[in-house]
C-alpha cells in the first residue's frame, strides 16, 4: 500500500514537471531582428516600453498580445504583435503606436 502511494506521488510529480517544462517551451518569442529594430528606435528617442506593456522583457507580451486597444494612451509608445508564426513559437510586431513623438 505504501509503495503504491509513493508511486502515485512520483507519477504526479513527473507529470507536473513535464507540464511546467512544456508550458515554458511554448512561450512565443519576438523575431530577434524586430527586437533590435524596436530597441534601436527606443534608444534614439530616449524612451522604453511601459512596464505594463512589456512585463517580461519579451516585447510581444502583456498589452502587446492581449486585448488592450492599441490606441490606449497608457502605452506610448506601444506595439501589437501577431504570434501565430512557426506554430506559435514566433511573434512579429505588426503595429507601432506613437501618438506623439517622445521628447529627447
Amino acid at each position: 500500500m505504501k509503495l503504491a502511494a509513493e508511486l502515485v506521488v512520483l507519477v504526479c510529480c513527473v507529470y507536473i514537471s513535464l507540464l511546467i517544462i512544456g508550458s515554458q517551451a511554448q512561450q512565443p518569442t519576438t523575431d530577434p531582428s524586430e527586437v533590435r529594430a524596436l530597441n534601436s528606435i527606443f534608444r534614439k528617442w530616449g524612451t522604453t516600453a511601459r512596464p505594463s506593456w512589456n512585463r517580461s522583457g519579451e516585447p510581444c507580451s502583456g498589452a502587446a498580445v492581449d486585448s488592450t486597444d492599441i490606441d490606449n494612451p497608457d502605452f506610448n509608445p506601444g506595439i501589437k504583435c501577431n504570434c501565430v508564426f512557426d506554430s506559435g513559437r514566433t511573434c512579429h510586431i505588426t503595429r507601432l503606436y506613437v501618438p506623439y513623438y517622445p521628447q529627447q
